[in-house]
């Protein structure tokens, strides 16, 4: 049996995959969220305990992990079953990095927070995600900052739960490149905060919209994954493998 942790536009795809090949297969999510595939879906977080437990009692073989590149203890989590288990990534796409005076690539929080320091700015627009407001709140406690978070109620409960003012909220989600530069005109900070979420997450467009505003953007680093998933990048990929393995 296969367990597809998604949640993401890649874990669509994967299901889709699966469907069309007519194979089982668990869906899981950290929260409940609407699911159509023909999976079983399933949702909750499982730590190391519960998911060897949840392999085991289903005789999961195979796990394809398709989950946002910043689900850091997730990705984490997954490498701890059973080696029998076959792990594979489902890897969205990513550019090149960056060159340019003004774009910086950080590794971690703290370094955001050191950079931000040093460069003296005193405003920002965050497009990170409602999760990175408890990891920045040395900076937004002292200057002026916006969180572009999802418009749903576990979102703002977990901005509102940190201190974070409501009305610095925007909601949203990453748009093209026109139309987040009429964003970034609007609000005009000094610097802008995202993650390196690749294409999936709009980042190129991101990046140059705040090019073409003249905005500097900081771009947090996403995490370096385990050697143990094998990688998967284009979907022809997936179903040959899928199909040979249950052929």
């Amino acid at each position: 049996m296969i367990l597809v942790f998604g949640g993401t536009t890649e874990g669509k795809i994967v299901s889709g995959v699966l469907d069309d090949l007519n194979i089982p297969y668990y869906y899981t999510t950290k929260t409940k969220v609407p699911f159509t595939g023909k999976g079983t879906a399933i949702y909750g977080a499982m730590d190391q305990k519960l998911l060897r437990e949840f392999c085991e009692r289903e005789k999961i073989d195979i796990i394809l992990n398709a989950a946002h590149p910043f689900a850091e203890q997730l990705h984490k989590t997954i490498v701890t079953v059973p080696e029998e288990i076959q792990l594979y990534r489902w890897e969205r796409h990513f550019e090149p990095r960056e060159k340019h005076p003004e774009v910086f690539y950080v590794a971690a929080y703290n370094q955001v927070l050191q950079l931000l320091e040093n460069l003296g700015y005193t405003s920002m627009l965050a497009l990170s995600g409602v999760q990175t407001i408890s990891h920045l709140k040395r900076y937004w406690e002292e200057n002026k900052t916006w969180f572009r978070i999802l418009d749903r109620d576990s979102s703002r409960n977990i901005a509102l739960a940190s201190g974070f003012p409501e009305t610095q909220l925007i909601y949203g989600y990453p748009q093209s490149a026109i139309e987040e530069k009429k964003l970034f005109r609007d609000i005009n900070p000094e610097v802008i905060f995202t993650k390196e979420s690749g294409s999936s997450g709009k980042l190129y467009d991101k990046i140059k919209a705040a090019v073409e505003c003249a905005i500097p953007i900081v771009i947090l680093e996403r995490p370096i994954l385990s050697d143990r998933y094998i990688r998967i990048t284009k979907k022809q990929e997936l179903i040959k493998l899928m199909s040979k393995q249950y052929s």
